[in-house]
């Protein structure tokens, strides 16, 4: 080791790192060692007590550093720990123990470990004895122990025991750990799991876990119900999760997302319940590997949604029927045609049953027979001609259109079948027909031709039923519209003719009452003068009396001249409106008294004649209602001339009256007259009157110029 004083000498350098032993065999085996050895005062004895020395004292260091290390270890492990002896006195006491227990090592070192622990469990059951007995070992034996202030704590103890070389028990070392917190977390795992678990059995969804080959492992009530088995033993043992779905490729769908995404949501599919009916879900799934297994599984949610999409259905098919009632009606609002309507209601029937070909007919009563009224799908040729609707049942036929029986207002009738032969001699083939009604009657029916393999659902008969009672009102409705609006048209014809007529006779017995009235009154002037002549020189009381007749006479012949210019003023034909009516206004004004104001704006020539005389009429009338109800002072009348029409305004400020009147005829019929005149020409007529603020009337009539006859040009324009 470098101090050996034969070095020197020796030439030899021993490495430091050699043992004893090793060292002492290289000096054994020097030459100059054997050869001076021996009668050297430091020499052989010296030199082993030397070494030996040396070796005791780095083998005693050694010992007592591994000694102090092994100390520093168990002084530092977190888990208690103490030795005792034969008699299970404890021999060494770690920190941990000191903290667990509440006792300082050098209070715990002397002391039974019963007195440590204070446990019933070290009087009863020892872990030592047990150890001893049993094999020298005790693992993991939990029990709670009494700290030095009372407190209980639950440990977790190991226990072994030390044997000498007979087998005899030296001693002991027990290690004990602290399970508070892991009781803690244990009984909050426990009443997680508990939670969870009521959570699961109580959800209303569906909760289930699987592996990738499709096997279920577990599931919960909700579950078993949803899909109707039995049990959950009967579920988990239909074999694969294929067996669940309505369509076994919706499964591998479904594993080739969830592989991508390692999640699912909102997967909707078809399930198949036990019994074989449909469940429709909706499917939330996550994929993982299980830890204690390795095995990918998949576990989630799956909500039963089969009355929702029921619903949802029922709404949209509800939502589709008032779409097609809402289409009837806006054709209906848009136009009278009744083919019109009848054709967008076949289309949209068609659009909705996913249908190509179909035709609506309407009975026609007083012929006695269908007629095909529109078709789609159907050749166009087929309605150049009408055909021959051939009922399958003849009987039916005879009850619908020859008998024109009534029917039992149903929501929905039974179907019927109808071919058509067309004039050519085509036929269609059979179609299938849903009645139209309307207050007991059938009207007509729909015919579609749908094919044998298509039954329609209950919904598609109750939507037809609809259709066919809301559009029998329709139909005949618009059949009412079309008889009232040719009879209107006949009344407003009737009445032009009524109106001409009037006139006409006015004009002739204003002309009777000018030509021949008025003649004969000259005639008999003439003669009274006469008569006169001859009895000049008689009694002049016989002269007075005729005087007096000729008085009357002037006086009928004044009366004649006035009631023959009411009737038809010449003054009107020869120089127009405004100054015949200047004349006729005076003449008013003469014997009434009635403050009248009278104007005629805009107008560079004369009006066209007939329209003159309309508003002659007018302005008789408006004054004659004047005088005789309103006992009004001021009169006012203004015709103006403002393209594209004739404004005619009169206004008084007499009594006025209840605008309401004229509606229920209760007025003047002159006031409807007005209306009618005004409406026949293509004008407007507005009345507008309250008790004690006096009559306001405006009539606007169109203005076509350059034609002689406006009347007839207007409505032969309409």
């Amino acid at each position: 080791d470098g101090d050996c004083w034969l070095v020197p000498r020796t030439h030899c350098s021993p490495n430091p790192e050699m043992d004893f032993f090793e060292r002492l065999a290289i000096c054994l085996g020097c030459a100059y060692f054997k050869a001076n050895g021996d009668r050297h005062p430091r020499g052989w004895n010296y030199f082993l007590a030397g070494e030996v020395q040396k070796y005791n004292i780095k083998t005693l260091e050694q010992l007592y550093q591994k000694e102090e290390s092994r100390i520093e270890i168990l002084n530092r492990i977190p888990d208690g720990l103490f030795t005792m002896d034969g008699d299970r006195r404890i021999t060494y006491f770690n920190p941990a123990a000191e903290e667990i227990t509440g006792f300082y090592a050098d209070e715990a070192v002397g002391m039974y470990c019963k007195d440590v622990f204070k446990s019933p469990v070290c009087g009863t059951d020892c872990a030592f004895k047990r150890a001893t007995a049993g094999g020298y070992n005790i693992r993991n034996r939990e029990f709670e122990i009494v700290d030095l202030e009372g407190r209980k704590i639950p440990v977790l103890c190991s226990t072994s025991v030390f044997v000498d070389h007979a087998g005899r028990v030296t001693g002991g070392i027990e290690i004990f750990k602290d399970v508070t917190e892991l009781k803690h977390l244990q009984e909050e795992i426990l009443r997680r799991e508990k939670k969870l678990s009521r959570i699961v059995e109580g959800s209303h969804d569906m909760i289930y876990t699987s592996n990738q080959q499709g096997r279920l492992l577990d599931v919960n009530q909700a579950g078993i119900k949803m899909l109707r088995y039995r049990n959950k033993a009967e579920l988990l043992g239909i074999g694969s999760a294929k067996r669940l779905y309505y369509n076994p490729m919706a499964r591998e769908m479904f594993l080739e997302k969830i592989n991508r995404d390692d999640y699912v949501k909102d997967y909707e599919v078809d399930f198949k319940a036990a019994d074989g009916s449909p469940v429709h879900v909706l499917m939330s799934s996550r994929r993982y590997e299980n830890p204690e297994t390795g095995d990918v599984e998949f576990n989630g949610i799956i909500k039963d949604i089969t009355d929702r999409k029921r619903t949802e259905e029922i709404l949209k098919k509800r939502n589709q029927e008032l779409s097609l009632l809402n289409s009837i009606a806006v054709a209906l609002n848009l136009s009278l045609d009744l083919n019109h309507i009848l054709m967008v209601t076949l289309k949209d029937i068609l659009t909705a049953l996913r249908l190509k070909r179909g035709a609506l007919f309407v009975i026609d009563s007083a012929h006695h027979k269908a007629v095909l009224q529109v078709g789609h799908g159907l050749p166009a040729e087929d309605f150049k001609h009408q055909g021959l609707a051939i009922f399958k049942d003849s009987q039916l036929r005879r009850h619908l259109i020859e008998d024109d029986a009534a029917v039992i207002p149903e929501p929905t009738f039974p179907t019927f079948q109808v071919k058509y032969l067309a004039k050519g001699g085509r036929v269609i083939p059979w179609l299938f027909c849903f009645l139209i009604t309307f207050k007991g009657k059938g009207v007509g029916f729909f015919a579609l031709d749908i094919p044998l393999t298509r039954k329609l659902s209950e919904h598609e008969l109750h939507l037809l039923g609809s259709l066919g009672n809301f559009l029998g009102g329709a139909i005949e409705n618009t059949q009412l519209m079309k008889s009232i609006s040719r009879h209107r048209q006949d009344l407003r014809r009737l009445t032009k003719k009524l109106f001409q007529g009037q006139e006409e006779e006015r004009r002739r017995i204003a002309r009777e009452l000018h030509d021949e009235a008025g003649q004969a009154l000259t005639a008999v002037k003439l003669g009274l003068d006469r008569l006169e002549e001859s009895v000049a020189g008689q009694d002049n009381h016989f002269k007075v009396q005729i005087a007096e007749i000729r008085k009357m006479i002037l006086r009928t012949s004044s009366e004649i001249r006035r009631l023959s210019y009411r009737l038809h003023p010449t003054l009107l034909s020869d120089l127009g409106l405004e100054p015949a009516l200047d004349l006729y206004f005076k003449d008013i004004v003469k014997h009434s008294g009635l403050d009248i104001e009278f104007h005629m704006v805009g107008f560079d020539r004369r009006l066209d004649p007939d329209i003159e005389t309309v508003f002659y009429r007018f302005s008789q009338e408006t004054l004659t209602n004047t005088l005789k109800h309103s006992g009004a002072e001021t009169f006012r009348l203004s015709i103006i001339k403002s393209y594209p029409k004739i404004i005619f305004l009169a206004e008084d400020d007499g009594v006025g009256f209840d605008g309401q009147i004229i509606k229920s005829g209760q007025r003047s019929l002159g006031l409807l007259g007005m209306r009618e005149r005004a409406s026949l020409l293509g004008g407007t007529f507005q009345l507008r009157s309250t008790i004690g603020e006096g009559t306001r009337i405006r009539i606007e009539i169109p203005l076509v110029e350059g034609h002689h006859d406006y009347v007839h040009s207007y409505i032969a324009r309409r």
